[in-house]
């Protein structure tokens, strides 16, 4: 198993890195759609053994309505369909907090639908396109034609090598590489950029009106998602979040968090990272994260046991240092 672990965790399949009992954890909850100011949340979900598909949101204005991130799978992009069907409007824009293919996967799709959407996101994916998504499309090719990946993870390794395919459709319209305050159909958002923390370079949005972050994979569950990271950098960038009067905070992965629960969140990243980057045992890093992170983790204990496991070593061993760079 850990000979092909590598090339799912890069696209998107940590799941996969469990072991055998992990594949009985049941589903992830389902999250409530209207959340209020305008605002509807479409919950991502990470199925055992399948790769995730991150948090979206629908927002709206007095000009219209727009998304923030869109998913990967096709049944995720039905209910971003259904969720603008249900407030009778179109989309004109879509914000990608990040490039990750669970977070992008569906603007080939929703662009070809409503050709007046305008992407908003970072340079970062064009690096990534040319280095580790491209990296990631290789050893899976290699991994599928070594018979080496499960069958069940078959079509999402398919799936993601055929967007990975259409990189060129992914980058944005409007590059938003500094942060500052837009006003998308008519509604002021604050955009956040955060350098060097889940990639080279994240956006989060600071919605002022309802005191509320949308933070995209700086918070996750069952736990950080740190392929592409600089952990320090990350850890910079949590402390912005907690600073900016948000009282509430979105994840890019799971529940929508009060700030004191953001805070417990913050608290076991910080934790973990201190724990890594020191030479204690790994297993001790790993328990202490699903100890800490504890309330959104019970029912996935293991699995996030055997992410924590892998992320520890991968910042133990260094390779996370090159993301780093200023």
């Amino acid at each position: 198993m850990r000979r092909w672990l590598p090339a799912l965790i890069a696209l998107g399949l940590a799941g996969c890195a469990a072991e055998s009992a992990i594949e009985t954890v049941p589903p992830p909850r389902a999250y409530a759609h209207g959340i209020g100011g305008a605002t509807f949340l479409i919950g991502g979900t990470f199925p055992p053994g399948r790769s995730p598909d991150g948090n979206s949101l629908i927002l709206y204005g007095p000009e219209g309505a727009f998304l923030i991130d869109s998913g990967r799978h096709a049944e995720h992009l039905t209910l971003i369909r259904q969720g603008f069907s249900g407030i009778g409007m179109t989309p004109v824009a879509i914000i990608n907090t990040h490039w990750h293919l669970d977070h992008v996967s569906g603007n080939p799709a929703l662009k070809a639908a409503f050709p007046q959407i305008k992407v908003y996101g970072t340079s970062a994916i064009d690096g990534a396109l040319s280095g580790f998504l491209a990296k990631s499309a290789e050893a899976s090719r290699k991994a599928l034609a070594e018979g080496a990946i499960p069958a069940s993870a078959i079509p999402d390794v398919e799936g993601d090598l055929a967007t990975i395919a259409r990189g060129a459709e992914l980058k944005p319209d409007i590059v938003v590489d500094e942060s500052r305050d837009v006003l998308i159909a008519g509604r002021p958002l604050s955009l956040r950029v955060a350098n060097h923390a889940v990639t080279e370079r994240d956006l989060w949005i600071y919605d002022a009106a309802e005191k509320r972050a949308i933070v995209g994979d700086l918070v996750t569950v069952p736990v950080p998602f740190l392929d592409t990271a600089c952990p320090e950098g990350w850890l910079q960038a949590l402390e912005e979040v907690a600073s900016s009067g948000a009282e509430q905070v979105v994840p890019g992965h799971g529940p929508i968090m009060p700030i004191a629960d953001f805070a417990i969140w913050h608290r076991a990243f910080v934790d973990f990272i201190a724990c890594t980057r020191g030479t204690g045992a790994l297993e001790g890093c790993s328990a202490g994260w699903t100890a800490g992170a504890a309330k959104w983790i019970a029912d996935d204990a293991p699995r996030a046991k055997a992410m924590a496991d892998y992320y520890g070593e991968l910042i133990r061993s260094g390779k996370l240092d090159g993301y780093c760079k200023a």
